[in-house]
């Protein structure tokens, strides 16, 4: 890009779908919905924004959805085809299991398919045992990548979610930890699947899956539910992670400490749908024309390289904001799609999304 370049801030007119800087915000100015949950929040897949949230930071048990933070752990750290040889220590145990036994042979991505589909204990012990050692090893490996992500509040004492003295996170944190898995392709395949089967790989046993997310494929108000995780123990409660989509766009809810999750999430789902706005940009829109020196023609129209849509609260319109920043001028010959500027679109001082601005036409020497 050449020359220096021209910071135009714009006021942003669009129509809209939502989401909160912060949790604090959020709960702050958020409409009082009746759940039966201790803890909710609901956030934009996209930016992260908090859309709504009650006692979003609170730490709470986490059950089984402690397994969303070891499945994504399993697929960055091993290699989804390399043989898992099943420890001891993870068949029998206490749970949700798939049955395995020790000296099992199976697919590490087998497995992490048996924790996050059926969640298995048995599963995810048998991930951390063999990536790490051990349970307590695997646990600090899931710390470091939660502090990471900025889940500051989460500490996690084990990989299945058994209760356990500590092991606590809150509902915002696991809505983090869920968004930035839900960015890795094979982990939201495997989390939206219904059913599936595995296979040991020393005995050709055929173990069947079947997913414990009842919500699993429910449509709402047009949004399908593609994921994510349970949870359930005495000390927790229900709890339940959720994806919603609707073309390009995700909503993550989670609910912890319920005593009806399902209800709860859909309430949760449902006050997002109704009081949030989308904003969108189409790619290729033509935002502003920039002046052509020396060209066929005085000026070429310019637009963002890629769509733009954001779910945001009606209380935060006020404070979006739109900057270009763009050449002054171009020199001829410009062609079609060169890349002049940039679009941000920011809440306060948060940049929610932004893309290149590219020219829209050919423009030979005059």
């Amino acid at each position: 890009m050449t020359g220096c370049l021209c910071r135009i801030v714009l006021s942003i007119m669009m129509v809209i779908l939502g989401i909160a800087a912060t949790c604090a915000a959020a709960e702050a100015g958020e409409e009082s919905l009746t759940l039966s949950a201790r803890a909710a929040v609901l956030i934009d897949g996209h930016t992260g924004l908090v859309l709504y949230g009650y006692n979003a930071t609170r730490p709470l048990p986490p059950a089984s959805t402690t397994k969303v933070l070891t499945g994504i752990l399993g697929l960055e750290l091993g290699s989804i085809s390399e043989p898992v040889h099943v420890d001891s220590r993870s068949a029998g145990i206490e749970g949700t299991t798939i049955y395995l036994q020790g000296g099992d042979v199976y697919r590490l991505c087998d497995l992490i398919k048996g924790a996050l589909i059926s969640s298995g204990n048995d599963s995810a012990s048998a991930i951390a045992i063999h990536l790490a050692g051990d349970e307590k090893k695997f646990s600090a490996l899931m710390n470091y990548k939660a502090q990471t992500l900025g889940c500051l509040a989460s500490r996690f004492g084990n990989p299945h979610g058994l209760p356990q003295m500590g092991h606590l996170t809150t509902s915002y944190d696991l809505a983090v930890i869920t968004r930035y898995s839900m960015q890795n392709g094979l982990f939201r395949s495997i989390v939206g699947t219904r059913s599936g089967r595995i296979r040991e790989r020393s005995k050709g046993e055929v173990m069947p899956l079947y997913n414990t997310n009842r919500l699993l494929g429910h449509e709402e108000m047009g949004w399908r539910i593609t994921g994510v995780k349970t949870g359930t123990t005495s000390e927790a409660g229900q709890c339940l992670i959720a994806a919603a989509e609707k073309n390009d766009q995700i909503l993550i809810s989670v609910v912890l400490g319920s005593s009806d999750r399902y209800a709860d999430t859909l309430r949760v789902l449902e006050y997002g749908i109704k009081n949030c706005h989308l904003v969108l940009v189409r790619r290729r829109e033509p935002l502003r024309d920039v002046p052509v020196w020396r060209g066929s023609r005085m000026t070429v129209a310019v637009a963002p390289e890629k769509d733009i849509s954001l779910l945001i609260p009606p209380r935060l319109l006020p404070f979006l904001e739109k900057r270009i920043y763009l050449e002054p001028y171009l020199k001829a010959p410009c062609a079609r799609g060169r890349k002049v500027g940039r679009m941000e679109i920011l809440l306060g001082n948060k940049v929610l999304f932004q893309t290149d601005l590219v020219t829209l036409n050919n423009v030979p020497r005059g």
